[in-house]
């Protein structure tokens, strides 16, 4: 009988301090969240990326913006081979022995034009959405860029 009772006890710290470190890890997100977005975090310095922008739009905006820059399917299939092939090349160079240093650069300097030139082509289409906005659209988007500038700000 002893056995059993000192069993639940057993059980019963196990369920409590899963539910205790459950408590610890929602405070910490919590807190990590909350500095990332008063601008004390990381992301702060991400004023000039294109990321507030994408942040500003609405949600249909999103959802419109996300269509447009993903919308050739045959043209996903290839950025997703491409990609492939890529880091396929460079666990290829890394596994070699001795390291090619200069082989592994030219590799991340391929990848990194490639990465702009998507860049570019985002950046493309993010003008050409506002561009198309009403007056009153592109107004009611730059108070909402202008509030979150202001709260990264501070």
């Amino acid at each position: 009988m002893t056995d059993s009772t000192d069993q639940k006890s057993r059980n019963l710290w196990k369920i409590l301090f899963g539910v205790s470190l459950a408590l610890n890890l929602l405070i910490v997100g919590a807190l990590g969240g909350a500095l990332m977005r008063k601008g004390k975090g990381p992301m702060a310095n991400h004023l000039a990326s294109g990321f507030l922008y994408i942040q500003a739009l609405d949600f249909q905006d999103k959802k419109v913006l996300r269509k447009e820059i993903s919308r050739n399917k045959d043209g996903r299939k290839l950025v997703k081979a491409r990609n492939q092939a890529s880091f396929s090349s460079a666990v290829g160079i890394l596994k070699n022995h001795p390291f090619d240093r200069s082989a592994f650069e030219n590799l991340l300097n391929e990848q990194a034009k490639y990465s702009k030139s998507r860049q570019s082509l985002a950046r493309i289409a993010l003008v050409t959405h506002i561009e198309n906005m009403t007056k009153e659209e592109r107004l009611v988007y730059a108070l909402r860029l202008e509030d979150l500038v202001d709260s990264k700000v501070k």
